[in-house]
């Protein structure tokens, strides 16, 4: 695999597209896995990337693109053709992990070494803590206090009243605020049981259930919005981070297998692409997915330090 440097005026260098064909079973289609044209600031470098999301414009043409990774430069967003923008809340993260957008536009991160959930305005600005900075716990609740901490938080959700929902990981709850902040309910524990948890990756709310990735309990847990346990799907691998498809069902990222998977409404498992290595369509701990309006994917890989655009390919 080849890249090249090219440096502009402005002092930006550009990945050069190098794509490579992927086979998958999922919907019958072939893939094509290339290097987004990220134009990152001279010196700069992504480095461990655990999610990348792309927005849509209210036309819902692609919009900007947001990449969380563990460099000094932790959230970078780009242009939806890939020049870079900004940098947002420089200084405020220590080991990135989840990446979510509401329906408001509002940017939403989760940090597991920190222990913090941080909502940003489409322009950068800081709205909303959840958590205490570098302190794992359930809470405190001392001196009337009833504030909710968090251990561990990986990955959060919204549901069209606009409850948040915090996959707390080192808790093994997930966690309901409401629009104000304040706690709704806390439900989960550990253990393997209907309703228990061994770490909750990922969190994604569809009609009315919410869906967990209980990853090391290897299943997918559904509840009704109050928390009630409705079903769980199992035989679907590691499941880390979950994400709607547009076209129907869902995405799903298996760090363990390096593979994508996709999933009907019901669980079924669709088909997957993807395989350990180093080359394009090739992942060292698959982590985040993200569609891309218009079609296609975004792919990030922690340990091979890039994000991967997946394109379908033209049938012969």
């Amino acid at each position: 695999m080849t890249f090249r440097k090219l440096i502009s005026a402005a002092g930006i260098f550009t990945l050069s597209l190098v794509a490579a064909v992927t086979p998958t079973q999922a919907e019958g289609a072939h893939w094509v896995a290339s290097t987004p044209k990220l134009q990152m600031p001279e010196g700069w470098f992504l480095i461990e990337v655990p999610a990348v999301l792309q927005t849509s414009t209210k036309a819902g043409k692609p919009g900007p693109i947001y990449v969380f990774n563990r460099s000094d430069h932790a959230l970078l967003k780009f242009k939806a053709d890939g020049r870079f923008d900004y940098e947002i809340g420089h200084g405020l993260f220590k080991n990135p992990h989840g990446l979510r957008e509401d329906a408001d536009g509002n940017i939403w991160t989760t940090d597991s070494g920190n222990h913090l959930v941080l909502k940003f305005s489409p322009e950068g600005e800081l709205l909303r803590v959840y958590g205490r900075r570098d302190y794992a716990s359930p809470g405190w609740f001392d001196r009337d206090y009833n504030y909710m901490f968090l251990d561990k938080p990986n990955d959060v959700a919204f549901d069209a009243g606009g409850n948040l929902y915090v996959a707390d990981g080192g808790n093994f709850r997930i966690v309901k605020f409401g629009v104000d902040g304040n706690v709704i309910k806390t439900f989960g524990e550990k253990g393997s049981e209907p309703g228990q948890f061994n770490f909750p990756h990922s969190v994604v709310v569809k009609d009315d259930t919410l869906y967990v990735t209980d990853r090391e309990n290897r299943r997918i847990q559904l509840f009704d919005l109050d928390g009630t346990f409705k079903a769980e799907w199992t035989h679907v691998g590691y499941p880390y981070t979950l994400a709607i498809n547009p076209e129907g069902g869902f995405l799903m990222t298996d760090a363990r297998a390096e593979k994508l998977v996709w999933l009907s409404d019901e669980g079924e498992i669709l088909g997957s692409t993807g395989e350990a290595g180093k080359e394009l369509g090739q992942y060292v701990s698959l982590h985040g997915v993200s569609p891309r309006p218009g079609g296609g994917l975004l792919v990030s890989d922690i340990f091979n330090w890039r994000v991967t655009a997946l394109d379908r390919a033209n049938k012969h």
